[in-house]
C-alpha cells in the first residue's frame, strides 16, 4: 500500500474517528433486532420499497439519479460515486410511523404503528484519477406486517362475525460492489452489482365469532437469492446536470425501475439547486410513474437545507398518491451529519385481507432518518 494511499492516511491519522463511526454502525445493526416491526398490505405482494436508503435521497423525496454524493450511490446511481474525493464511509437508519384507514359506506377503521424503517452502510474510495470503487449493504424492501381485522359477515349488517389476523416477517437486502469512471470532467458512468437476498414468513388465522375454536390457520414462506445490478450515467457541470439510472428487478418480489432527472443551479436565489425526476416502476409491464421535484439551498458554507414534493402511482390505486420531504446536512471537519423527514401517502381500492369490505383504503408512512458520513 503506497504512502499516499487514502486508506493508509485514514487509518493512521483518524483512529478515534473511525472507532466512533464503527460504533455507530454497530448500533444501527443491533437496535433493529429488538424493535417491533411495521407493515402495510404490500406484505402480501411486492413489499414496501425502501426509498430512504440514502438520507440525501430521503430529504429530496426519494430521488435516485442525484440521490447520493457518497458511498451510498452504489444502491441508487453508481455514476455518482465519481463525487467521492478520496474516501467516504456512510451509515444510516430510519424509524417509521405508519397509518392505515379502511373506509366503507358505514364505518372508518383506523390502524397505526411504528418501528424501524431503513438500514444501510457503505464505503467508497478513489482508486485512481478517474476511478472510484465502493461497496455496501442495505435493506431495500420490507414485507413486515402485524394486523388484526374485525370483519362483518355481511357488509349491510356491520356486526363483527369474523376475525382475521396476519403476521409477516422479513424483507429483501442488497450486498453490492460498484465502480464509477469519469470519462471527462463532465461525464461519468457507473455500475454496481451483487446479490439481492432475503425471505418472508407468514402466519394467518381465520376465526368465526360463533365457533368455539379457531377455524383455520395457515403458515407459508418464501426466500430468494438472486443477482442484481444498478447502472447509471451523469452529465454535470457547475450550472446544469442531467442523468439516468436503472435498477434491475427480480421475479415476483422486486420491481425494476428507470429514473431520468435534471437539475439546475439558480444563482439569483441563493445558489439554490432545483431538480426534477421521472421514474418508471416495472417498465414495459405495469409502467407505474412517479414524479419528483426537489430543491437544495445552502444556508452556510457547511450547512444545506433540502426539500421535495412528488406523486406516485401503484397497483389498484384509488387516486394518485402524494409525497413530501424535508431535511438537511451539517458538516464539521471530516464528519457530516444528515437528517430527513420523508412522508408518503396513497389511496387504493383493495385491502390486505380478501374478506374485508371497503370502498377504499388510505395508507401513509413517515420516515424519520439520520445518517453519518466520514469523508476525506
Amino acid at each position: 500500500m503506497s504512502e499516499f494511499s487514502p486508506v493508509t492516511f485514514f487509518l493512521r491519522r483518524n483512529t478515534q474517528a473511525i472507532s466512533s463511526l464503527l460504533t455507530f454502525i454497530l448500533i444501527l445493526f443491533v437496535v433493529p433486532s429488538v424493535s417491533f416491526a411495521y407493515g402495510f398490505h404490500d406484505a402480501l405482494n411486492y413489499g414496501n420499497s425502501i426509498n430512504v436508503i440514502s438520507i440525501r435521497s430521503a430529504a429530496l423525496v426519494g430521488i435516485r439519479v442525484f440521490g447520493s454524493e457518497g458511498a451510498s450511490a452504489v444502491f441508487l446511481n453508481p455514476a455518482s460515486l465519481a463525487g467521492v474525493n478520496s474516501f467516504n464511509m456512510t451509515a444510516s437508519t430510519s424509524s417509521i410511523a405508519w397509518s392505515e384507514e379502511v373506509v366503507d359506506s358505514t364505518n372508518v377503521t383506523h390502524r397505526s404503528g411504528s418501528g424501524i424503517g431503513s438500514l444501510s452502510g457503505a464505503v467508497a474510495y478513489r482508486a485512481g484519477t478517474d476511478l472510484v470503487i465502493g461497496a455496501g449493504i442495505a435493506k431495500v424492501s420490507d414485507h413486515q406486517y402485524d394486523g388484526t381485522h374485525y370483519l362483518p359477515d355481511d357488509p349491510a349488517h356491520p356486526g363483527i362475525d369474523i376475525v382475521e389476523m396476519l403476521k409477516a416477517e422479513g424483507g429483501l437486502w442488497e450486498a453490492l460492489g460498484g465502480v464509477s469512471w469519469s470519462f471527462t470532467d463532465n461525464f461519468s458512468a457507473g455500475v454496481s452489482a451483487g446479490l439481492r437476498f432475503g425471505g418472508v414468513s407468514y402466519d394467518y388465522v381465520y376465526d368465526e365469532k360463533y365457533t368455539l375454536e379457531v377455524d383455520s390457520t395457515s403458515s407459508w414462506s418464501w426466500d430468494t437469492s438472486e443477482a442484481c445490478y444498478h447502472a447509471g450515467i451523469l452529465l454535470a457541470d457547475e450550472e446544469l446536470s442531467a442523468g439516468m439510472c436503472f435498477t434491475s428487478g427480480s421475479s415476483d418480489h422486486y420491481y425494476s425501475r428507470i429514473s431520468i432527472a435534471g437539475r439546475a443551479r439558480a444563482e439569483h436565489i441563493g445558489n439554490s439547486t432545483m431538480g426534477f425526476e421521472g421514474e418508471i416502476v416495472d417498465p414495459f409491464e405495469n409502467n407505474f410513474f412517479n414524479g419528483k421535484l426537489s430543491i437544495e439551498t445552502p444556508i452556510r458554507g457547511n450547512m444545506n437545507m433540502l426539500a421535495g414534493v412528488g406523486f406516485n402511482e401503484g397497483e389498484n390505486m384509488n387516486r394518485v398518491g402524494l409525497a413530501f420531504s424535508v431535511g438537511g446536512n451539517y458538516r464539521t471537519g471530516r464528519v457530516q451529519v444528515d437528517c430527513a423527514l420523508a412522508h408518503s401517502g396513497r389511496s387504493r381500492k383493495s385491502t390486505s385481507f380478501p374478506d374485508e369490505y371497503s370502498d377504499y383504503v388510505d395508507d401513509s408512512s413517515t420516515h424519520f432518518c439520520i445518517g453519518l458520513q466520514y469523508m476525506l
